[in-house]
């Protein structure tokens, strides 16, 4: 992951720097990763100065906001590991993240920066405890791998790109149907 600041920020710095999280996070989701950095700090309500004071550039901010997003899977992991049914949950509070914010499809697929694989390697390594309980338990079929669940992302990214709402809104619960009776007993 890029190199992020080390020493403590003082309480406003902090502040610019969540509000440009947040931003970015909202701003990706909805004009793509590829927008003006501008239309970030605009919508965090600071200069562009102070975005690049935080974020040296696109990658960093990109990365911060994956690292975020994989901050929550990992705590929401955590707080499901001695359920049986763990997994499922998991599963769909990851599903309910892409259809919130589809920027982040890319940090569960893994693939190009060094540090988006680090970040795919760590939401694997969140579903692999609760996969592993799951199997004993019965609540997935007795074949299904870590492979067969982080599939089910890429697959119900593709139907976040159908452009009619209803038909999208459809379509997501039909896919998140079909990826449940794949995975699930």
């Amino acid at each position: 992951m890029p190199e992020t600041r080390s020493k403590p920020m003082r309480r406003d710095g902090a502040e610019n720097r969540e509000s440009l999280l947040r931003a970015a996070r909202e701003v990706f989701a909805t004009q793509g990763i590829d927008v003006a950095l501008e239309e970030v700090a605009r919508a965090a309500g600071v200069s562009r100065m102070t975005l690049y004071r935080n974020f040296s550039s696109r990658e960093e901010l990109a990365a911060s906001v994956y690292e975020e997003s994989v901050a929550r899977i990992e705590q929401r992991a955590e707080a499901l590991r001695d359920e049986e049914a763990g997994i499922v949950g998991l599963l769909d509070f990851v599903l309910d993240m892409q259809q919130e914010n589809q920027i982040f499809v890319g940090a569960l697929s893994g693939e190009g920066l060094e540090w988006l694989e680090a970040l795919s390697e760590r939401t694997e390594s969140s579903f692999t405890p609760l996969l592993e309980r799951a199997l004993r338990s019965g609540v997935v079929h007795p074949d299904t791998q870590l492979s067969d669940v982080m599939l089910a992302f890429p697959l119900f990214a593709g139907v976040l790109d159908v452009p009619r709402r209803a038909a999208r809104e459809r379509q997501l619960r039909d896919a998140r149907a079909l990826i449940h009776r794949a995975l699930f007993a």
